[in-house]
């Protein structure tokens, strides 16, 4: 049996990718982790999951129509918000400037939650694509992953942001395997 006749599990690999610094590159690295998994015959979901200053959408020169927020508000299904994209993966986007979403708000966590729960069967690989720093929203969020991806550059003060981000990790949800990217060098 080939790779890509393999019987699909039945549920996704959930990976975040984050940082703690805003600029590093994490949303590009998903993008293009994404298309490297797409080329090895996996299904790919990248949720962007900077549900308050999404960009995306910007790194792949999409404009969305429907977006997670659409999706949370109930004016449009799951199903229309994922969009398949040039490079073989799917989106789901988010819309950005959304204040609401800025803090972890009990409906937040709770259509988040909901939303990965319903996109894991229908992929092999589901990225979160979080927003930089340790807020509540970002670390509830890297919560529901298997595996984290830390992105980084190989400035001082991304340095000092990537290692804290390990360090609240480690200590908040007893996090010990972490994969790390220094970008840009």
């Amino acid at each position: 049996m080939s790779d890509n006749a393999k019987p699909r599990g039945p549920s996704a690999r959930i990976t975040a990718i984050t940082s703690g610094k805003g600029g590093v590159g994490k949303t590009f690295v998903a993008a293009n982790l994404a298309a490297a998994l797409a080329q090895r015959g996996e299904r790919v979901l990248v949720l962007d999951a900077d549900l308050g200053l999404a960009n995306l959408d910007v790194v792949l020169n999409l404009f969305p129509k429907i977006t997670l927020h659409d999706v949370f508000t109930g004016k449009h299904t799951l199903e229309e918000a994922i969009v398949p994209v040039a490079g073989g993966f799917s989106v789901l986007l988010a819309g950005s400037g959304m204040v609401e979403y800025s803090r972890l708000t009990a409906e937040v966590r709770d259509l988040l939650l909901a939303t990965v729960e319903a996109v894991k069967p229908r992929f092999d690989r589901v990225l979160l694509d979080t927003g930089a720093g340790i807020s509540d929203v970002v670390l509830y969020t890297i919560s529901l992953a298997d595996d984290v991806l830390v992105v980084t550059t190989p400035e001082p003060t991304a340095l000092t942001d990537a290692y804290a981000t390990i360090k609240v990790l480690a200590t908040t949800q007893a996090r010990r395997a972490l994969q790390l990217v220094v970008n840009q060098v």
